[in-house]
Order: C-alpha cells, then sequence, then structure tokens
C-alpha cells in the first residue's frame, strides 16, 4: 500500500515596478503549501518493489536480465489488480518487450515495434480522452508527447507500409524516457508505505474509538470494584490521575455515583452503540471484538482473583449477559479460544483467555443440561408451562427457572449466568470439526478448553471415547501426574509416542471405526513422502510474494 504526495502549484510573485522602491515593511513569507496525500491501492506491495522494479528498467547499471525480473514483476502486478493496473505500467512493459526483442535478433522485429508502439498509444488513450484528430494533438501537447507521436501512431495502425525500423526503436526509446519523466520518477520520489489496517472509513474509526473508550471506562471501572474502590473518592486514591480523570468525566455526565452505576451506564450506552450500527456496519463484530480483548485488566483479573471469585462473577455477569442478549455470546467465545491458541499473545493474555472461555463452557454445559431436563420433563407433562432460556441474561427468574438452575449441578455464586439470545435459541453443543480444529494448537494455554468441549461435541462421542480422550487431556496437561511419579506408558510404547496429538487424532479414528461411528475420516499426520507446510502463513502473502522474502 502506497501514499501519493500531490503538491499544490505555487503562485508566481509579482516583481515591483520599474522606479518603484520596495516597502521597507515586508510582511512575513507565508509558509509553503502542505503537500496533500492521496491515498491508492497500489498492484506494487510496498515502496521498496516500486524502486527495484524502477531501478531494473531504467537503472544505469540495468541489464538484460534486470529488465526481464522487472517485467516479471510488472506481470504480477497485473495480476493482482486486473484491469486497475496503473497503464503507464503496461505501457512501459510493451516497450521493453520489443526492445528485449530487438536485441535477440527477432527477424519480424519491424512489426513487433510497430505492435508495441500502437498498444502503448492504446494504454495511454485512457489517459487522452479525445478520439478525434484534434483533440489528440491538443492532449498530446499537453501531456509533454510531440505531435509526431500521434502521426506515427497512425501509420502503424492504418498504414499501408510501415515506418522503418530505425524510426521505430528511437520513437520507442523516446515514449520510454517520457513514460520514465512523466510517470516513474514522480512516483517513485512522491510514494511513501501506508499499513493497510489504518485503512478504515471515517464511520468505522469513529465507532472502534467510541468502543473502545467505553470499554476501557469499563476496564478501568471494574478493577476498582473489586479492589474495594466503590465512590469517587476512594478510585482517585487508587488510579493514576488520567486515568481517574476519565472516570470522573464520564461518571458526571451520567450522574452515576458508584462504581456498579458506572458499570451498568457503560453497558447501557454500549448496547445503544451497537443495536444503532449493527444492520450499517459490515466489520462490526470484528471491531467489537477487537475491543473486547484489548481490556487488561479484564484478561487478567481471573489469574489474580484467588477466593474472591464470586465477586468478579457478580461483576462481570451483566457484560456476558449483554453479550448474549446481542447474540454474540458464541463469537466471543470462539475469539477467547483463538487467542488462547495463539502462540504471538503473551502467556498474560492467552492465560486470561483460558480463564474466560473455560468460564464460559461450564455456563455452556449448565445451559446443555437444563435444556435436557426440562425437554425430559416436557416429554412427561405436556402440560407443562413454556420455559424462556432468554430470561436467564436478567435477575428475575421464574420457579421452573430457578429450579433447572439448582439441579443444573453448578455452584450459581462462581457461574457465569446467561442464557439465549431473545430473537434465537441455540443448543449449546459444538460440532466434531470445531473440537478437532482445537488438536493441533493443543498446548498449556488451551487444552483446558479442549477438554471442556469434549462433553458438548455434537455428535456425542460415546462414554469411552469421552473417557479416554479427557484422561488423554489430563495427561498431556499433566493434572493427573503426581510429584516424583513418571509418566503412564502404553506396552513397549514410549509416552512420548503414546500420548502426542497424533495420538489423540489416531486414538478418535480407531474408535469411531470400531463402532461404526460416521466421524472416521480424522486426518492424521501419515502422509507418506509428502509434508504439510506449518511454518509459513501463506494467507497474509501478497501475489507473486514468497512467506520468506516478507
Amino acid at each position: 500500500m502506497a501514499v501519493g504526495k500531490k503538491e499544490k502549484p505555487v503562485a508566481k510573485k509579482k516583481s515591483p515596478e520599474k522606479g518603484k522602491a520596495p516597502n521597507a515593511k515586508t510582511s512575513p513569507a507565508t509558509p509553503p503549501a502542505a503537500v496533500k496525500q492521496r491515498t491508492v491501492v497500489t498492484p506494487w506491495r510496498d515502496t521498496l518493489e516500486f524502486n527495484e522494479t524502477y531501478a531494473g528498467l531504467f537503472g544505469k547499471g540495468s541489464k538484460t536480465a534486470d529488465r526481464r525480473q522487472a517485467l516479471s514483476k510488472i506481470r504480477v502486478w497485473g495480476l493482482r489488480r486486473a484491469n486497475l493496473c496503473p497503464a503507464a505500467v503496461l505501457a512501459t512493459s510493451v516497450l521493453v518487450q520489443a526492445q528485449l526483442a530487438d536485441k535477440e535478433g527477432n527477424a519480424t522485429i519491424q512489426t513487433t515495434y510497430a505492435s508495441a508502439f500502437s498498444r502503448f498509444y492504446n494504454f495511454m488513450s485512457s489517459i487522452i480522452q479525445g478520439h478525434n484528430m484534434s483533440s489528440m494533438y491538443e492532449t498530446a501537447k499537453e501531456l509533454g508527447l510531440q505531435s509526431f507521436i500521434v502521426d506515427l501512431r497512425h501509420l502503424c495502425a492504418h498504414g499501408q507500409e510501415l515506418p522503418p525500423v530505425e524510426v521505430l526503436r528511437s520513437t520507442s526509446q523516446h515514449c520510454l524516457e517520457w513514460l520514465r519523466t512523466y510517470y516513474w520518477l514522480p512516483h517513485k520520489e512522491s510514494l511513501s508505505n501506508l499499513d493497510a489496517g489504518k485503512l478504515q472509513r471515517k464511520d468505522k474509526l469513529k465507532f472502534e474509538e467510541e468502543v473502545s473508550s467505553l470499554l476501557e471506562i469499563y476496564d478501568l471501572t471494574l478493577e476498582c470494584l473489586l479492589r474495594g474502590a466503590d465512590k469517587l473518592k476512594a478510585i482517585s486514591k487508587l488510579k493514576s490521575s488520567a486515568e481517574f480523570n476519565k472516570i470522573r468525566v464520564y461518571s458526571s455526565g451520567k450522574k452515576a455515583k458508584v462504581s456498579k452505576e458506572i458499570l451498568d451506564s457503560v453497558l447501557s450506552d454500549l448496547s445503544v452503540k451497537i443495536k444503532r450500527h449493527s444492520s450499517s456496519m459490515k466489520d462490526l463484530l470484528d471491531i467489537y471484538m477487537g475491543c473486547l480483548l484489548k481490556m487488561q485488566y479484564f484478561l487478567g483479573v481471573g489469574l489474580e482473583i484467588g477466593d474472591d471469585e464470586d465477586a468478579l462473577v457478580a461483576g462481570t455477569q451483566d457484560l456476558f449477559r449483554l453479550l448474549a442478549m446481542q447474540g454474540y455470546i458464541e463469537s466471543f467465545f470462539v475469539a477467547l479460544v483463538r487467542l488462547a491458541e495463539n502462540p504471538n499473545e503473551s502467556d498474560e493474555r492467552r492465560l486470561g483467555a483460558r480463564y474466560w472461555a473455560t468460564k464460559m463452557i461450564q455456563t455452556f454445559g449448565m445451559l446443555f443440561r437444563m435444556k435436557r431436563m426440562y425437554k425430559e420433563e416436557l416429554d412427561l407433562d405436556n402440560k407443562l408451562k413454556p420455559v424462556d432460556f432468554s430470561s436467564l441474561n436478567t435477575n428475575v427468574h421464574s420457579k421452573t427457572m430457578r429450579r433447572l438452575l439448582v439441579h443444573s449441578g453448578v455452584d450459581s455464586a462462581v457461574t457465569l449466568i446467561f442464557g439465549d439470545n431473545p430473537k434465537k435459541a441455540k443448543t449449546w453443543v459444538f460440532d466434531r470439526e470445531f473440537i478437532m480444529q482445537r488438536v493441533p494448537p493443543f498446548s498449556e494455554y488451551s487444552g483446558a478448553i479442549l477438554k471442556g468441549l469434549l462433553p458438548l461435541a455434537d455428535p456425542p462421542f460415546s462414554q469411552t471415547q469421552l473417557e479416554a480422550l479427557t484422561n488423554l487431556c489430563s495427561i498431556r496437561l499433566k493434572e493427573d501426574q503426581k510429584p516424583g511419579e513418571p509418566e503412564p506408558m502404553e506396552d513397549d510404547s514410549s509416552s512420548e509416542e503414546s500420548y502426542s496429538l497424533d495420538y489423540l487424532e489416531k486414538l478418535l479414528s480407531a474408535q469411531a471405526q470400531s463402532r461404526g461411528n460416521t466421524f472416521s475420516s480424522v486426518e492424521t499426520s501419515d502422509l507418506g513422502f509428502w509434508s504439510i507446510e506449518k511454518d509459513n502463513d501463506w494467507s497474509k502473502c501478497a501475489l507473486g510474494v514468497l512467506p520468506w522474502a516478507q
């Protein structure tokens, strides 16, 4: 991505008339006009790629191999941008190809030059807007092309005889020099790189700033609430002056006096803002999830809360209920899982993501059991009152819902209580493909998530499979290994071979095949002499650029 700088022409100052002395007091010189930058999506990856191509085409020490390399790069540019590749770049390539053919001693070089020259003119016709001869001459003059270029193009396209090869050769060189001066050199001097991630519409940038600001207030206030700083006076002692000022300004505008009121106001504003943009902004979900994962204290609080986990759950309950009401709870869970699996993230963030993902899995299991119990009761008594599981997103629960919560087998004091989206109820299970995608990045950060997802598989694992896989995850996480106790072994195989991630895949496949399960196409690492490339992320490579050349 590159940005072109376009300078405004500076008006000429009139010289003082003869016989008149200049004023003694001269006004201060006006500063030069600011250079305007225009954002352009270019076919070249960055300025370095453009400069290398320029050097290959026009450099003093450029050889035939360098020019061919530059032409190959231009062909890649054409693939990247198709008909949006700049006409001047394509016009340059056809003339250089003709010159290279001339060096090789092409027998039909006259025809080659004539065809290249005609194509050059056709490419530049996108700049030369007129189509009658008169306007062509006028526009050519404005661009700096001599009038004989128009005449020569007419002879090449419509004449009975082609111009002499010497004329075509010298004209092609002249046109290449014009292209260098007119297009390549100005771009070489004015282009600058731009991070593609910063290219967002103004409304998206504004939305992201507003959501980030609200969640920053939430993050700061949550820390104050859990550390016992309830009122502004106590908050001022806990937070820095800059952070306290953000909370103070927001709370005064909302007339909130204590931490809980501030958190409620933030969630209310967040709900209104998301609802306002949910139908008009395409990337709202990605922006929303990204802002949520920027909360620093929120991600790390579960690791240091200790015995006060009930206070943490009570303080964050409404945030998860809001996500459930908005229909984004599953998206947030997936975002946490991917954060825990990402080796490029810090250990603190990955551990925090693991904590919240496992807490959400507990809730998913609770909802799964509650819905199963309610269905069994409904099968026995069809006159049973209907239950709305979205009511779990509030503090008011029906008698049936309270009973189901009690029998779900969870401690409500340390369990996040949220329910369905009112518009779309969901059965909280995860297909096996999603669960198997958690196997390759298995680590101390994500292993607990995989272990927690096993009982929620769809179709469900058999009891034997579930016990074997849960035990394997526990062994991998060293949960069942006592200090000084050797790792378990099977038969004559070493523990490293028996309890590797490949073994997990083979175990699933073998058990599925032995029981006639449809889930028998589990991929393993047995690919013969072929191997899968895992070290490079090809999805982030520009077309025509190798990952190791990034």
